[in-house]
């Protein structure tokens, strides 16, 4: 009701505030003060020696009025006599002959012969003044304009002077509801206003005070006083203010109403929008296209980023957003508003809105627009208000070596954000993510890329994902690889920034990572105060989602998390968390000065690893994280892709890369011919690595995650800090505890530490943690039996000595530990474990010994009941036969355990193969 009660009085509040404004100021500017020119202007000099004003009792202004027209013996009688002699006096005749001669002097297009005086430059403005001021005297206007005056302006109340009927003329014609001939009459007297703000007299009424205050020594004319007036605008009064604003809201939809720009851009008009008609901003969307041409002159350049800087400071400044966006902007960002014209003056948040609720504008024409304002933005900080506005001290004095109107301010506060002041820094995130996942708002991209992104992505939808997965070809550009890096090293700081993952997981996060981004203590807040202050979350929400994939409920979500995953291992800098904690340890271990600075990060990560023994607790935690995600996925193991890429498709087409299938279905195949050498020995490196620690293991937490959470929630709660050290054989403690509470593990559990153990066994390492235990009995048990003699290699030989293992009595395995894992195994064809209790293993020990020997005693018994004795021929023949079947039976083991044939050489390298 307040607002519906003040859209209706606005135009009684509007006549009253301009009412008491003319109350308020001098007699004289009610008759069109002139503000004090340059004292060596000619025209300023005559108007100065005339009066501020033409005195009403003039008699030269006196007949002018009479006639509507100027008064051939005045100022002007030599230029009337040489350009306007045959025309007839009366109806702005001689007016309109002069004031064209004087706009094709102005353009260059004729030469004045004889020259204007000043003095009739003078009497042919105080004219227009007094035309405007009058609109009686404009009997051109008023036969032009007669309906709509009836029709719209004809309220002694609301427009109880003359130059009020001009200013409802002008707003009828911006809402599109004067006739043509009107329309053209208005337009005029918009020129001539932009040209002198005098001839506009609202404008002219409240703002002459302030402008002999402020601009007394700019000359009138082009638009000077008014550019004087915006530049002091804090210090103008506020209906002067608001004047200044509507008129140049009502100048913006066309150049010629910007008489400096116009005049300025004249020549690139013609040369690149020669066909362009004016009005409705199109010169202006015409010559913004071409502004960055090679041939766009420099004088244009300059008036032309005036005007775009401008029309950054409010939406009405820019006549195409206004025109297009005017219900969206009530809608979405102003719904108690009844009108967009109840939207506050000098209010740059509405193009914050409509960018950051671009998805939500309804009129597809207002999307274009706010895409646009946005790419504007994007490659001159200037264009973006807030920004800038923000930004000025902090640029000027971290980026004063920067260009001002180069993108790559924009860039160098991004570098410098840890140096920003708080205002900055919120700003400069929040336009971050207003242009993350757009190529047109990635300007240095798109520069550094644009041969990339016709031979590489020209029929790509998604450009900078495109760019993104081609960054490793060798026919990618420097320029454009590191341009593509840092962007994606950028976004990785914070999900917000992440376009597409942002938009697919907003739920996910919510329901999931809400309190990822907190500090400490702070739970429940998200990164509320976070965002607020612009501090990105070094990838906090990122980890959280990656850790929590499996219950993550949007599908698009899971496959950008994966797809972030995917480029993450390809480029171990990505991982916010993994980086940060590693910095100092990979400076230390891997080369001074290396950290995550080098573009080789994966080697980086290989360096760490080598020295996992060595790194701090923070950063072994992330490093055995960043291996789980790896796990995760058999395509997150670049490595191991590489490696197995024809083994996959051979042995494992059709098995599920992710939940450790595929990775499975390789160990199932690894004594297969057709494993490659370097196949094999990946899998036997991560076989390994899974052996040492749980997490890297998907299968064994599918299925032992409940019995981990029952028997050693306490070992697990201090994995964090401790997965990795060397506890109990140097193998992981929620192994290790699992192995001890084996006999009561769940079925699915048992078969999985089962099948750990197993091959850990089969894929023998001396150095294993897990097998360590078994290594004195296979150098006493196995070492002469199992590896084939003449070989000098020194590496385990796969599948020997776990065999070797299973078929000696446990009797005469040594070590405790070992015997343990050697019966999960055996117990049960090597597959399922049995029973590894401590004293049921020694009881069946006790028991496999005391059937051994009843087997012997019965065995000598036989010997000696049944004794055949074999003479001549016949013992012979009987020992050729004994002889023949002891080497056939000897050929056979020896095939069947010993043949080199069967074994083979796993050359572990370290790091990466």
């Amino acid at each position: 009701m307040a607002t519906r009660w003040r859209t209706s009085f606005r135009p009684l509040l509007l006549l009253l505030a301009v009412l008491l404004a003319r109350h308020s100021c001098v007699h004289a500017a009610g008759k069109a003060n002139a503000t004090q020119p340059a004292p060596d202007d000619p025209v300023a000099k005559a108007e100065k020696e005339q009066g501020d004003l033409v005195p009403e009792d003039d008699p030269v202004a006196k007949a002018e009025k009479e006639q509507g027209d100027l008064v051939p013996e005045g100022a002007c009688k030599g230029e009337i006599a040489a350009y306007c002699s045959d025309l007839p006096v009366g109806n702005r005749s001689l007016e309109r002959c002069l004031s064209t001669q004087v706009k094709m002097v102005m353009a260059g297009k004729v030469r004045a012969e004889p020259d204007f005086s000043a003095e009739c430059l003078s009497e042919i403005r105080y004219f227009k003044i007094a035309l405007y001021k009058d609109i009686s005297m404009n009997q051109e206007m008023v036969e032009a304009c007669k309906e709509d005056i009836a029709s719209f302006c004809d309220d002694d109340f609301l427009y109880p002077e003359p130059g009020n009927v001009l200013a409802c003329l002008r707003e009828s014609k911006e809402s599109g509801r004067v006739s043509d001939a009107c329309a053209a009459m208005v337009f005029e007297a918009q020129e001539d206003a932009a040209d002198d703000f005098r001839m506009d007299p609202q404008l002219n009424m409240l703002c002459s005070k302030d402008a002999d205050t402020y601009c007394g020594d700019v000359q009138p004319g082009e638009g000077r006083v008014q550019e004087c007036l915006r530049r002091n605008r804090k210090k103008l009064n506020w209906e002067c203010q608001a004047e200044l604003f509507r008129q140049e809201v009502e100048n913006a939809d066309d150049i010629r109403l910007n008489v400096r720009l116009f005049r300025a851009c004249l020549e690139d008009k013609r040369r690149f929008c020669p066909d362009v008609l004016p009005g409705d901003a199109r010169v202006k969307d015409c010559l913004e296209e071409h502004r960055a041409d090679h041939e766009f002159s420099k004088t244009c350049k300059v008036e032309f980023d005036k005007m775009m800087e401008r029309r950054a400071v409010d939406f009405r400044l820019d006549a195409s957003l206004r025109k297009y966006c005017h219900k969206d902007i009530v809608e979405t960002c102003y719904p108690d508003a009844e009108d967009i014209s109840d939207v506050a003056n000098w209010d740059s948040k509405v193009m914050e809105c409509l960018q950051d609720y671009k998805e939500e504008l309804k009129d597809p024409r207002c999307r274009q627009q706010v895409h646009r304002l946005t790419k504007r933005a994007a490659e001159d900080i200037r264009f973006d208000h807030p920004l800038h506005d923000a930004c000025q001290p902090d640029q000027e004095k971290l980026c004063k070596d920067v260009p001002s109107g180069h993108a790559r301010v924009f860039t160098c506060l991004q570098d410098h954000r840890k140096d920003l002041r708080p205002v900055c820094r919120a700003a400069l995130f929040d336009q971050e993510i207003r242009y993350a996942g757009d190529i047109d708002f990635k300007f240095g991209m798109r520069q550094a890329c644009t041969d990339e992104m016709k031979r590489l992505c020209a029929q790509a939808s998604d450009m900078v994902k495109c760019l993104q997965n081609h960054v490793a070809d060798a026919d990618m550009g420097k320029a454009c690889a590191d341009e593509v890096k840092r962007d994606e090293q950028r976004s990785a700081q914070d999900f917000r920034l992440n376009f597409r993952l942002n938009h697919a997981c907003f739920e996910d996060v919510q329901h999931l990572c809400m309190n990822a981004c907190a500090p400490p203590g702070t739970e429940g807040a998200m990164a509320a105060a976070v965002a607020a202050a612009g501090q990105p979350c070094g990838g906090a929400v990122l980890k959280c989602l990656s850790e929590k994939v499996s219950q993550l409920q949007n599908a698009e979500c899971r496959e950008e998390v994966f797809y972030f995953e995917r480029r993450t291992v390809e480029d171990p800098a990505l991982d916010v968390p993994l980086q940060q904690a590693c910095k100092d340890d990979a400076d230390m271990y891997c080369g001074a000065g290396a950290g995550y600075a080098s573009r080789d990060h994966s080697r980086t990560l290989s360096c760490l690893r080598q020295n996992r023994k060595k790194l701090s607790q923070k950063c072994k935690a992330e490093e055995l994280r960043f291996s789980a995600m790896e796990a995760s996925d058999i395509r997150l193991t670049p490595t191991l892709m590489n490696a197995c890429g024809l083994e996959l498709h051979q042995f494992c087409r059709g098995v599920p890369p992710m939940g450790g299938h595929a990775f499975r279905c390789l160990q199932w195949h690894i004594q297969e011919s057709g494993m490659s050498v370097a196949c094999r020995a990946e899998v036997d490196l991560q076989t390994m690595r899974q052996s040492q620690y749980y997490r890297t293991d998907i299968a064994l937490q599918l299925q032992c995650d409940a019995d981990v959470a029952e028997k050693c929630a306490e070992v697990d709660a201090e994995s964090d800090t401790s997965l990795g050290e060397e506890v109990e054989g140097d193998y992981g403690p929620i192994l290790h505890c699992l192995l001890q509470s084996y006999q009561t593990l769940k079925p699915g559990c048992q078969s999985e530490v089962t099948y750990v153990v197993r091959n850990a066994l089969w894929m023998y390492h001396s150095n294993a943690g897990l097998t360590k235990p078994c290594h004195a009995d296979i150098d006493a048990l196995c070492n002469s039996t199992h590896v084939p003699q003449g070989s000098e290699h020194k590496g385990p030989v796969m599948g020997s000595f776990g065999q070797c293992l299973v078929d000696t009595p446990l009797t005469k395995i040594s070590d405790k530990q070992c015997r343990q894992l050697v019966g999960v195994v055996a117990g049960s064809g090597g597959h399922v474990g049995g029973v590894v209790n401590e004293n049921q293993l020694e009881d069946t020990l006790t028991k496999i010994a005391e059937i051994q020997l009843v087997a012997q005693a019965e065995a000598e018994e036989q010997q000696e009941g049944s004794t055949l004795v074999l003479t001549g021929w016949m013992a012979f023949i009987a020992i050729t036969a004994l002889a023949a079947l002891l080497l056939g039976g000897g050929f056979f083991v020896y095939r069947r355990y010993f043949d080199p044939r069967r074994n083979y050489t796993v050359v572990v390298k370290a790091g990466d193969v």
